[in-house]
């Protein structure tokens, strides 16, 4: 880590990005069963900064295989995100959350998995299927700028309804090359060799490691709202990390999320990357 890392870092560590997110984000889904697509994850845990699991009365998890890059699970244990039973632990896509029952959790909570979706809004109108009416959504995901992605061009909101449109599928790989193309692997920490990689990506349908898209904090939050969904809190921090809590609305309303979609929301004033904030 050079001198400008360090200093960056002191930076926003000093403005308060490292301290766990406030009260906000958590006081509407306290006491509620959470279902968590792709954990667990620390940032939920106790000494994350959006320790949400404390706060649930029951966490169950699923996962598209017990056995991921990131995680090895068994079917016959419970989910247990921070070492003690919390809940049943699904074995199912969570983009499509097959077999998973109708209206049975409060709050579906994700980290750093809606990228991992071929089709974003078929996976939000999933977990919309699983939640109660006007269920809750605590959402973690990855800013482009800091991330390996900065290279990229983000997400069009277009982009993702005309993936909607068509039905895309998990084994697509429209963005195989953009990712093998401009991809920063300076700031990835595997050890794969070059060919490994691109080849471990190009397995996606088995891997699951392909970013499909990309996203600054507006476009992510354009597409909350083409799901329906209320934004309620929302902040990003370094090094990058885009922190959300929203509600779906009613099936016939659309929610105002004119207040966080703003040029002048306060979310980009404090945002850590230059092309969140005012111009």
């Amino acid at each position: 880590m050079g001198w400008r890392d360090v200093a960056t870092n002191g930076r926003w560590r000093l403005a308060g990005h490292g301290r766990p997110l406030p009260d906000a984000f958590r006081a509407p889904v306290r006491g509620l069963r959470g279902l968590e697509i792709g954990g667990p994850s620390a940032v939920f845990g106790t000494g994350g900064r959006y320790p949400v699991y404390p706060s649930l009365s029951a966490c169950d998890g699923v996962q598209w295989r017990a056995s991921t890059a990131w995680h090895d699970l068994d079917e016959q244990e419970p989910y247990a995100p921070e070492g003690a039973a919390s809940g049943h632990f699904y074995v199912a896509d969570g983009g499509t959350l097959d077999g998973l029952p109708d209206s049975a959790w409060d709050v579906v909570l994700s980290s750093h998995v809606i990228e991992h979706f071929a089709n974003p809004l078929r996976a939000l109108q999933a977990w919309r299927r699983v939640l109660v009416d006007r269920g809750w959504v605590v959402l973690v995901a990855p800013h482009m700028s800091g991330t390996f992605d900065h290279r990229r061009p983000a997400t069009t909101l277009d982009h993702l309804i005309a993936d909607f449109a068509a039905g895309t599928a998990e084994d697509d790989l429209t963005h195989l090359e953009e990712t093998l193309a401009l991809h920063d692997r300076a700031r990835d920490a595997d050890a794969l060799t070059p060919e490994e990689w691109a080849e471990a990506r190009g397995d996606n349908l088995n891997t699951r490691l392909l970013h499909h898209h990309v996203f600054d904090g507006e476009r992510l939050l354009l597409m909350l709202d083409e799901a329906q969904l209320k934004i309620e809190q929302v902040a990003v921090r370094h090094p990058h990390d885009i922190f959300v809590l929203a509600r779906f609305a009613a099936e016939e309303e659309h929610p105002d999320n004119t207040a966080v979609l703003r040029k002048d929301a306060p979310w980009r004033r404090k945002s850590p990357f230059s092309i969140d904030r005012p111009r």
